[in-house]
């Protein structure tokens, strides 16, 4: 499911947020990133990365490589790396099990928008734990702002569990071409884009993620996607078994050192 990997430029690249986006809530402030190509030496390139920010905890060194690139993890782990997200992907038809069936799942409407921002903002808290996922001051704000935006859309892909009339759960999804930006990770197409399954810790393991997933992958394979896609926190004890269990299986796998360089 890799993508081809033809010649490239220069495989470093550094980029800068404000505190106030939302994408600052996904990482660091100041990220060096480093391109993975399978024709170039890894250790030989790690050498020769030119880093800032020596003892700066909102400073990220960052390389994301195929996840069955075993050499490349011994070789990263030398270099101080952890590896802390997974790019998973889930093929057409597979997985799911048995969702609970006293679990009913709808689309979210306009009321729902301020509890799909609670969850998503509880979900991004525990995520955080995990050392990718940092939560801002505007990261609250951000959230509501964006699942407000996706009311507006034509395919909003909102979903929204429920038993007994009770709100426990919510998920998101995004479609062509509004996932084309996670595309060139894959060889396969059309590609969807999985953001969110959250549930609060009350509702935890009594079937309302299962449920969410279940619905979500019916409607993305009737939509005749070929591959869906998500991140999620490599350490997680929930993410990891639970994405597995839907048919889920890791691409790609980033690995992290924070701060980019050690220091005080």
């Amino acid at each position: 499911m890799l993508p081809a990997f033809p010649a490239e430029g220069s495989p470093y690249s550094y980029g800068e947020l404000s505190a106030d986006e939302l994408n600052a809530t996904w990482g660091a402030l100041r990220a060096h990133s480093l391109k993975w190509h399978p024709d170039v030496d890894l250790e030989d390139r790690l050498r020769r990365w030119e880093l800032t920010g020596a003892g700066d905890p909102d400073t990220a060194a960052v390389v994301t490589v195929p996840s069955r690139a075993v050499d490349a993890a011994a070789v990263l782990a030398r270099h101080g790396f952890a590896p802390l997200m997974v790019t998973a992907a889930r093929p057409a038809g597979r997985g799911d099990g048995r969702p609970a069936s006293d679990v009913a799942v709808r689309p979210a409407t306009a009321a729902d928008v301020d509890f799909v921002a609670e969850v998503n903002l509880e979900t991004t808290r525990y995520d955080a734990w995990f050392g990718m996922v940092t939560e801002r001051a505007s990261t609250g704000e951000r959230l509501r702002e964006h699942v407000a935006q996706r009311m507006t859309w034509d395919v909003p892909g909102v979903l929204v569990a429920e038993r007994d009339g009770e709100r426990l759960g919510a998920l998101y999804y995004d479609l062509p071409p509004r996932s084309d930006w996670i595309a060139g990770l894959t060889s396969a197409s059309p590609v969807a884009y999985l953001g969110l399954l959250g549930v609060p810790e009350a509702a935890r393991g009594t079937g309302v993620g299962s449920a969410l997933a279940a619905h979500a992958h019916r409607e993305l394979d009737e939509a005749g996607v070929a591959l869906t896609m998500l991140h999620h926190a490599l350490p997680n004890p929930h993410s990891t078994p639970f994405w597995y269990s839907c048919g889920y299986r890791p691409l790609w796998t980033t690995w992290q050192r924070r701060p980019a360089l050690g220091g005080h």
